[in-house]
């Protein structure tokens, strides 16, 4: 992509962003503009905490059937599986109510998401 002197310049003046654009451009990632939303900016975000948002989502897109788990062995297999998200999914399920599916494409429920969950990320793709 090609960028103008005045947009390179706002791009390393953004204490925020350009970090994360360096970090991404030394992994082998490719030159661009990177403008504030969830679906540019969510590739400057390292391995780990993207794991941990598809996490979120698959447990967010589960929490309704996981409410009638009670059996013991079961409960300790979500627990494992999804450190940190399992059981506290529930306390944030109400928040997300509103959406009638759980969709990572969909920007407003992403932010929803990084912003209760992810403020960091959130700032990053939001600011």
């Amino acid at each position: 992509m090609d960028l103008t002197i005045d947009e390179a310049r706002k791009m390393v003046a953004n204490a925020d962003l350009w970090p994360q654009v360096r970090d991404y451009l030394v992994r082998g990632g490719e030159f661009e503009l990177f403008p504030a939303g969830v679906k540019s900016r969510l590739k400057l975000v390292d391995s780990e905490t993207l794991l941990k948002i598809d996490m979120w989502v698959e447990a967010l897109k589960n929490a309704p059937d996981w409410k009638g788990i009670v059996e013991g062995d079961k409960v300790r297999e979500l627990k494992s599986r999804y450190p940190g998200v399992y059981p506290e999914v529930f306390r944030y399920s109400a928040y997300f109510s509103k959406f009638k599916t759980i969709d990572p494409g969909n920007e407003d429920f992403m932010m929803l998401l990084l912003k209760l969950k992810f403020p960091e990320v959130y700032k990053l793709c939001f600011s």
